[in-house]
């Protein structure tokens, strides 16, 4: 019988069993000899040392930071393949070793012997590659790090075989060719690589030696151009290059008022390379189709150093029908002459009766297009553009009964009526069904008290109001006889934005499962769309039948063993009805419907029928409620959302990735989807790509052809080596797995790396976090977007295990690289809100300092040290002083030096970090505090200033360090902007922080501190004027806002906590009156993004955003200035792109006085960064404003508390 033991290699935390493992890393011949050694007599002390060798081989293996370790650190290497060899050895010289077991020996030996020559010669391995490319891309361009490597080892996916040696980021496209000349005359292999959103491997590599040429360089926008051959007026094309971001394009063409049809769901994070390498579409190729069909023109880099333009000739401005003719040019760009035409069939490129279908790799030698990386990397290229429609709708469709049949025929009904004759039209029908209803807990429209079964999102559009409202009324009327399903319409943009949110939260899913799901699409014919939802429903039904007839015959099975604390005899006695009750279930669980299934009607009875039973029994009742809650847990699922118009479906299963039985019934489950996808005259894929998770699903003449072809334009098989080829791939890939038990979760546990594999352990790698992250630039080598943050941070919490395991040590070395992790992080939470899974990055930051200081691995610069402490400090003489020296006279030398030494700045890296503070000058802080406008006080005194006017309220106004401080006229004129509201006043001590800049530098007992002293204050404050009613505590700064939430100071004032210019503005203030302001929106806003309708609603004024951070992110500037410098690069872009005249002063409005220092370090380039609560005061009271409070304080009252 074979060995039921499936995962006996140690330090294995992947899906991995030790088949997978032993046959990948020493061939198949080691794994059965090793199985037969297993029967012999005296083999289990060596066959667990053979197990402990494998496990260290596949940590090297598969981890870059333990890899890298055993590099750089010769005399732990030395250390640890002595103790290797030793083993080795020892096994080889063991009186029991038989020949097998000196086979399996000769093995390992050899293998280690490969290792150690590797570790020994991988610096000159890079040594090599940085000689070869460096003169081509840069040497900074190059990056063997293991955080790089780990990024590049895996797409959305998380499947992984190999670790690439080197990242290559060209900058310029006539870098690309060169480059892959270089790494085929290095013996080395290329793979290209966009985003690292694919869904079935394409990007992974499979074969040792590749080397990644990431395109997130190459992200201009070009622009629009008009290409004339097709009529007088021309046609629109976008010209960009491969790395820009899908949504990018989107956003750009939508300015122009055009569309940029190639739209996959992932353009968030998506580059247009990616798009032409997968033939992508989205929910707009109902109407324009996908990549093949939006194409003009592209340029890819090939293997022998060429660059190749591929032209579509004459194209007809629509999608591709099936009785086209579609002809393409191939053109050597050096040379300029045509090498070869393509012509394809319309039927060659789609399956006729089919929306999509990327199955035929080969499309007649046609490079680039849906090759998936396999013959060049794409490095530029030409997309038609479409016009867009001036009006929009959104209609949602709930369909709700007991089957997805009607759903099925309204969509077909639909897709009839509505055919494209340039009037009204459908852009995009998007649809979910109810697992993915439950899994994002959407909100039901209908009423009805039950959730629907399927939901069905549309875009209707025309060309005008009138053509929009027939379409409208066309679809109403479709709808009618179809008594299950209720429409919904919206009628504004932003109505149709939130519409659209439930579609962008899919990922969910996966949550259940830690994030790991085998993610499939197919395409079926429309008429077939029924028949296949009625498919996936009976096969859930039966999934749910079979898993809780599982838990029966699981209890069952423990019920025969169990064993409680006490009374045994009590409890044997208790056995037969607990078996009776397991029989009758089980036989109303064979013949019951689908409700009372998915209701758990029966299961749920049992378990309180048995819990019943054996009530007393604590033990027995605690073991098969763990059966119940780990069976239920692994209940296999298939969830289906799909491009309804196309008929493209997206098949989902979550699965957690190292329970093997799960995994092979969702294998086999995804195995029978695709017979049935084939079954209904469809295809494997869409848009999905091959990659090596559907190759087994492809027809073998088509994968030859492709095969051939490769071997025509890549003869020495350098791009993407394996892939679209190898049949065994999926049979070695694994995926990280941290469902720890035992050992390895008690020593999560105790360094608190629990908690934050916990944080991470749901992210899903969709990429969405990347496109408003603060630090992801590449123009200046910011990669550091949550997506690639927690995929190094697994890897990290992987070596820790390794380590504290393998050496039994608590030294937990590897997570010092945790700092240069967080340190990349503004604690902005931008990132939370488009996360389908809820992952706040910023929070897991601040758990990573916290670990980091708590285990004395935190570096804290002097100068930050020196900084908090000051903003702690309530002490007027420690203000005075260092407010003088430090920021006054400090801030004066900054800024001389900083004109002379910038050059110096940006010559050292943070090593070095004083001359990085030089990279910019800061703006100069105010000359006079905001305690200057009000009477003498002391620490314990609050203020109270009453308006001119009769009071018609009262508020509470935090100032905090950056407007009471550093920057006093923020403080002054919120102050005024309040009275002149007629509001009074009430002011804290002076010198209170809010704690916010402690909490960020995981400075845990300073914050607990100032808390403490902060809710003492206001608690004092509320009780001294008890008898008032506040109407809300204002503040001017963004991160004042969080704190005093977290605070709960809105609970102690009883009121809401308010940004100082909106509640003045709402309260009366005069607003500024139809002007044009630059505005730039913080990260942490205390408008919660409001700004532009504050102003639009209050005076007509219009605002021109400059998007990014300001790169001051509070401390961090001083902290880290390697890290602000590149982030400040990219604010700059940033203004001078929306700056009309550098010779005339630009003002920039802001409301977060750390923005306005960090707007003010490009006062070289004109620019004036104002606090909006200062405008308002200068709009109402002048340059005299000032004075005007000077004389409105005079009388304000000290109170004693």
């Amino acid at each position: 019988m074979p060995h039921q033991k499936s995962r006996e290699i140690p330090y294995n935390y992947t899906s991995a069993d030790d088949a997978r493992i032993i046959k990948f890393l020493l061939g198949t011949t080691a794994w059965y000899t090793l199985e037969k050694i297993r029967y012999q007599q005296n083999t289990k002390p060596l066959i667990k040392r053979f197990m402990r060798f494998m496990g260290d081989m596949f940590v090297i293996h598969r981890n870059p930071y333990v890899f890298q370790s055993l590099v750089e650190k010769i005399s732990i290497r030395k250390t640890f393949l002595q103790g290797l060899n030793a083993d080795l050895a020892s096994i080889e010289q063991n009186a029991s070793a038989t020949t097998e077991i000196q086979t399996i020996a000769a093995c390992c030996r050899e293998y280690l012997k490969t290792l150690a020559a590797e570790l020994i010669h991988e610096n000159k391995k890079h040594q090599r590659i940085k000689k070869a490319l460096g003169p081509i891309a840069g040497e900074d361009n190059i990056s063997f790090d293991p955080f790089a490597l780990i990024s590049h080892a895996t797409d959305a996916t998380d499947w992984r075989l190999f670790l690439p040696i080197a990242v290559v980021w060209p900058d310029k496209e006539e870098q690309v060719p060169l480059l892959l000349s270089g790494i085929r005359d290095l013996g080395y292999h290329a793979i290209p690589r966009g985003a690292g959103t694919g869904l079935t491997g394409g990007a992974v590599p499979v074969r040792k030696n590749c080397i990644m040429i990431n395109t997130e360089k190459l992200n201009r926008i070009i622009g629009m151009e008009t290409e004339c051959y097709k009529s007088e007026s021309g046609i629109p094309v976008l010209s960009l290059e491969a790395g820009v971001i899908t949504g990018d394009a989107m956003k750009f063409a939508e300015t122009k008022n055009y569309v940029f049809a190639t739209d996959p769901t992932s353009s968030w994070a998506c580059t247009v390379g990616g798009n032409i390498a997968e033939n992508a579409g989205g929910k707009t190729a109902v109407l324009w189709g996908t990549a093949i069909d939006n194409i003009f023109s592209f340029r890819i880099a090939v293997s022998d150093g060429r660059l190749l333009e591929i032209r579509r000739v004459d194209h007809p401005l629509r999608k591709v029908l099936p009785e086209d003719l579609v002809q393409f040019d191939i053109l050597d760009v050096a040379a300029g002459n045509v090498l070869k035409t393509i012509f394809l069939t319309g039927t060659e490129i789609r399956t006729k009766g089919l929306g999509k279908d990327i199955t035929n790799k080969a499309l007649n030698g046609l490079p680039g297009l849906q090759k998936e990386g396999t013959d060049g990397v794409i490095t530029s290229a030409k997309f038609i553009l479409h016009k867009a429609y001036e009006c929009k709708s959104t209609c949602c469709i709930e369909f709700f009964g007991q089957d997805m049949d009607e759903a099925g025929r309204v969509i077909l009904d639909i897709s009839k009526t509505f055919i494209n004759h340039g009037e009204e039209a459908l852009m995009a029908l998007e649809h979910f069904d109810e697992e993915y209803v439950r899994a994002i807990q959407y909100k039901v429209k209908a009423p009805k008290n039950d959730s629907p079964k399927a939901v069905l999102l549309i875009d209707i559009v025309g060309h005008s109001a009138v053509q929009l409202e027939k379409g409208k009324q066309k679809l109403s009327e479709l709808l009618k006889p179809y008594t299950n399903t209720f429409a919904f319409f919206t009628e504004s943009r932003q109505e149709s934005e939130r519409f659209w949110q439930d579609r962008k939260k899919l990922g969910a899913i996966a949550k259940r499962t830690n994030a790991f799901k085998l993610n499939e699409d197919i395409v079926l014919p429309l008429s077939a769309l029924p028949e296949f939802s009625n498919f996936v429903d009976r096969c859930n039904i039966e999934e749910e039948r079979e898993n809780q007839q599982s838990f029966a015959w699981q209890v069952s099975t423990y019920l025969e063993e169990a064993e409680p604390l006490a009374d045994p005899e009590w409890l044997e006695a208790k056995i037969p009805a607990a078996k009776k009750l397991l029989r009758e279930f089980l036989e109303k669980i064979s013949l019951c419907g689908k409700t009372n299934l998915q209701q758990e009607t029966h299961i749920r009875q049992l378990l309180k029928d048995l819990m019943t039973l054996f009530r007393g029994y604590a033990k027995v009742c605690g073991e098969i409620n763990m059966i119940y809650q780990e069976t239920r847990s692994h209940l296999i699922v298939i969830a289906t959302h799909m491009h309804a118009g196309d008929g493209n479906v997206h098949v989902n299963i979550p699965v957690f990735s190292n329970d093997r039985e799960m995994m092979i019934r969702a294998m086999e489950t995804a195995d029978t989807v695709m017979d049935k996808a084939l079954e209904l005259d469809g295809v494997v894929s869409g848009e999905h790509g091959i990659g090596f998770t559907k190759l087994k699903y492809m027809d073998p003449v088509r994968i030859e052809r492709l095969a051939q072809y490769r071997k025509e334009i890549d003869p020495e098989g350098v791009m993407n080596p394996g892939k679209l080829s190898d049949m065994e791939v999926p049979n070695q890939v694994f995926t990280p797995s941290f469902n720890l038990l035992g050992l390895e979760a008690r020593i999560l546990h105790h360094v608190s790396l629990g908690d934050l594999a916990l944080k991470i352990s749901n992210c899903i790698r969709c990429g969405k976090c990347k496109a408003d992250c603060c630090v992801f630039y590449p123009q200046q080598n910011l990669f550091f977007h949550p997506r690639n943050k927690n995929l190094a941070i697994a890897s990290l919490i992987e070596a820790s295990l390794y380590e504290a395991q393998k050496f039994r040590s608590t030294r937990f070395s590897f997570i010092r690289h945790l700092e240069e992790i967080a340190d990349h992080c503004t604690i902005c939470h931008k990132c939370l809100k488009p996360c389908p899974v809820d992952i706040d990055t910023g929070e897991v930051s601040i758990m990573e300092k916290e670990l980091l200081e708590t285990r004395k691995m935190k570096h804290t610069k002097l100068i930050t040290a020196t900084t908090l402490h000051f903003l702690e400090s309530r002490s007027p003489v420690l203000n005075a002083a260092f407010r003088n020296l430090a920021i006054r006279f400090g801030g004066s030398i900054q800024r001389n030096l900083a004109g002379t030494l910038s050059w110096l700045a940006r010559k050292t890296d943070n090593s070095f970090p004083v001359p990085r503070l030089l990279s910019s000058p800061i703006p100069p802080a105010c000359s006079r505090t905001l305690w200057s406008a009000m009477p003498p006080l002391e620490g314990n005194h609050t203020v109270l200033a009453i308006p001119a006017e009769p009071s018609k309220g009262t508020v509470f106004y935090f100032p905090g360090c950056g407007s009471e401080r550093l920057f006093g006229i923020i403080g002054k004129a919120s102050i005024y902007i309040l009275l002149k509201s007629n509001l009074s006043v009430i002011l804290p001590p002076p010198f209170l922080c809010c704690g916010f800049p402690a909490k960020v530098n995981a400075k845990k007992e300073m914050e607990s501190r100032i808390t403490l002293r902060n809710i003492i204050f206001l608690t004092q404050i509320r009780e001294t004027f008890g008898h008032v009613t506040f109407s809300a505590c204002a503040v001017s700064c963004g991160t004042c806002r969080e704190a005093l939430l977290e605070q709960q100071a809105d609970a102690v004032f009883q009121t809401k906590i308010v940004d100082v210019s909106a509640f003045s503005m709402q309260n009366g203030f005069p607003a500024p009156v139809n002007r044009r302001f630059v505005y730039h929106q913080p990260c942490h806003d205390s408008l919660n993004g409001n700004a532009e309708n504050l102003l639009m609603t209050h005076g007509g004024n219009r605002l021109i955003t400059t998007p990014g951070c300001c790169a001051e992110a509070g401390t961090m500037s001083l902290s880290r200035p390697d890290i602000t410098a590149a982030m400040r690069n990219r604010k700059e872009k940033s203004i001078l792109s929306i700056q009309e005249n550098q010779d005339r002063e630009t003002t920039i409005l802001t409301n977060c006085p750390s923005c306005i220092q960090g707007l003010g370090r490009h006062s070289r380039y004109n620019i004036r960064a104002r606090h909006l609560a200062v405008e308002l005061a200068l709009q109402a009271g002048g340059e005299k404003w000032e004075d005007e409070l000077q004389a409105l304080c005079r009388n304000a009252e000290v109170i004693h508390f």
